[in-house]
């Protein structure tokens, strides 16, 4: 079952504008902490 949810929740959707679902969840829980979704570079 896991195996299912990973492979889904890894591919990318037109509709996410080809990005994950994974990544998508990602960036929106790091804005609700106030983080930035991307670690800046120096």
């Amino acid at each position: 079952m896991k195996m299912i949810s990973d492979r889904l929740n890894d591919t990318p959707r037109k509709c996410l504008g080809w990005k994950t679902p994974a990544e998508v969840f990602r960036e929106k829980m790091m804005e609700e902490m106030g983080r930035s979704p991307y670690p800046q570079r120096q």
